[in-house]
């Protein structure tokens, strides 16, 4: 059961970038439209009394919704709610609340936008059934499609040539835990790293927003890669650049670090408060 909780805790980084998030939009789209219309499951052909190209604009129309759905949910409920980043099991939640959604459009759409409360009722569960049975394979079709798009995107920059233009002084290259560099951030406009069981998040400047990079690799491998560079372990979760700092807060045998650009200040535990424990200068003896 720990394990199954920490699986589910885990980084869910299939859709943080709005290109992944139209390829789940168009696919799911389009295979919904094809499904409905070449294999009619459920005998959805016979739902209404049409024919024709009448039918295949109905039956059309069921995919058309389900993208519209999609498109809502991951570009609007999203940025309403400032999501950027899920995790396994919360994500889980949000597939079933993208489905409902689906199925509660579908059932009045069927009904022509015309249905009273007491048939909703009665007939939602038989919707969402359905809807679940005919949405959740393009849906995890959709996701593999773009796990090799990501894969595919990784292998092009762990291409020697592309490593060999980005390996510079003024960069940091940050390999998985398969030594394959993932990602390359300007050192200036790195800000810290936070860990997330067996990931690393990294924060970085981007433009006047702050975002976000999800590397598979646990802090204490990064730690060795870069004690030669600005970034400092400075807590069991953080790694900070140096070149960021704005002030640092003394409390006694702690401190919290201010970075340039963020609110919260980053904590310094106690084994690594040496490093960042101010050098006082030397007592003068009066004469």
């Amino acid at each position: 059961m720990k394990k199954f909780r920490e699986y589910l805790n885990q980084p869910f980084s299939l859709l943080d970038h709005a290109n992944h998030r139209w390829v789940l939009i168009v696919f799911n789209t389009l295979f919904i439209i094809f499904f409905v219309n070449v294999l009619v499951p459920f005998n959805i052909n016979r739902w209404s009394n049409d024919t024709g190209l009448e039918q295949l604009i109905r039956l059309s129309g069921f995919g058309l919704i389900a993208g519209i759905i999609l498109l809502i949910s991951q570009f609007g409920i999203r940025k309403i709610f400032k999501v950027e980043h899920f995790r396994i099991g919360t994500y889980a939640l949000w597939i079933i609340g993208e489905i409902f959604l689906m199925a509660i459009s579908f059932l009045f759409y069927q009904g022509h936008w015309n249905i009273s409360m007491l048939q909703f009722i009665k007939e939602i569960p038989d919707s969402f059934k359905y809807t679940i049975l005919g949405a959740i394979i393009p849906y995890l079709i959709s996701l593999l499609l773009i796990s090799q798009i990501i894969h595919m995107e990784r292998l092009k920059k762990s291409n020697p040539e592309i490593a060999q233009q980005i390996s510079n002084p003024d960069f940091i290259n940050f390999p998985d835990e398969k030594g394959i560099v993932r990602f390359s951030i300007a050192t200036e406009h790195l800000l810290y790293l936070e860990s997330a069981d067996n990931y690393v998040i990294i924060f970085h400047q981007n433009g006047n927003k702050i975002s976000k990079q999800i590397l598979r690799n646990s802090m204490k491998n990064i730690e060795g890669l870069f004690e030669n560079t600005t970034l400092r372990r400075c807590h069991r979760s953080f790694t900070i650049n140096r070149q960021k700092i704005e002030f640092v807060d003394y409390e006694k045998a702690k401190c919290r670090i201010k970075l340039t650009g963020i609110e919260n200040l980053i904590p310094v535990s106690r084994k690594f408060f040496p490093d960042f424990k101010p050098q006082m200068p030397p007592k003068t003896v009066l004469e």
